[in-house]
């Protein structure tokens, strides 16, 4: 994963170096964690073209770690989410960064997004989302409405993201997304139905020889059989107060140093 060059100005260089600590986050609403860097990584691996959408793109972690990760430095994302303080967050994000003429983040929710002037059709090379993971039947409820919004399917599940990314798309562009991977059916069933046909599945494991907890996917609109199934990805080596990130899951993503707590949120 390529890093961008230094920057002029301290301030944003510093913020760059930092990434993804310091980025603003509303109060009482969703955190984002390490699915979202890893979704950044993955999707700035595929090098799928210049014009990028981040649906659901909350405070913009995944959206803006992929500018920051990718190597065009005139390479452009779209931002999109429903809820209008994240928006504001994400906004904020890339001006410290940087990123204010490369990342527009846009209050849009994806349900309606044929109905929006500003979601052009066939407008992306690249469409990413990290979408709720939960069934609403299921889980524990997270205390706040954003929250539970972002990962129970209350508001929108994988086939509502697939549907805005293939609107989005190019005939050929690609479709990255992350999830879980006991959902993983799910996931290439809603692609399917919207011509993404999946091209790349990388699992996520929390350690080596540990079943995959969550699954990359890359697919193509309209693309063609064929699929590559990678070697699972480990995150952690060690046990107890010796457990480290593994040098694999650094290289791939070099974001996930800043050191996420516990529970993966940051």
């Amino acid at each position: 994963m390529g890093l961008m060059p230094e920057y002029e100005d301290d301030a944003v260089q510093a913020a760059r170096e930092a990434f993804p600590r310091g980025l603003a986050q509303p109060e009482g609403g969703f955190r984002f964690g390490s699915d979202a860097l890893l979704l950044a990584a993955f999707a700035a691996s595929l090098a799928a073209g210049p014009r990028t959408a981040d649906l659901g793109t909350g405070c913009g972690a995944a959206g803006l770690g992929c500018l920051l990760a990718g190597a065009d430095p005139a390479a452009t994302c779209l931002g999109l989410d429903r809820d209008p303080d994240m928006v504001r967050a994400a906004g904020q994000n890339a001006a410290r960064l940087g990123l204010a003429e490369r990342f527009t983040a846009l209050a849009v929710d994806l349900r309606g997004i044929r109905e929006d002037a500003r979601c052009l059709p066939e407008s992306c090379d690249l469409v990413i989302c990290n979408p709720p993971y939960r069934d609403p039947a299921s889980g524990r409820r997270p205390s706040g409405p954003a929250r539970e919004a972002a990962r129970f399917e209350t508001d929108g599940d994988m086939t509502d993201f697939a549907a805005a990314g293939s609107y989005l798309l190019a005939n050929k562009g690609l479709f990255a997304c992350i999830h879980l991977a006991e959902r993983l059916p799910l996931v290439f069933a809603a692609l399917a139905d919207k011509r993404l046909v999946v091209k790349r599945v990388l699992p996520v494991s929390p350690r080596a020889g540990a079943p995959a907890r969550l699954v990359l996917v890359a697919a193509r609109k309209n693309g063609g059989p064929g699929m590559i199934l990678d070697a699972p990805l480990a995150l952690y080596a060690g046990v107890g107060t010796q457990t480290r990130l593994t040098e694999t899951a650094l290289a791939f993503c070099p974001f996930l140093a800043c050191n996420a707590g516990p529970s993966g949120e940051f």
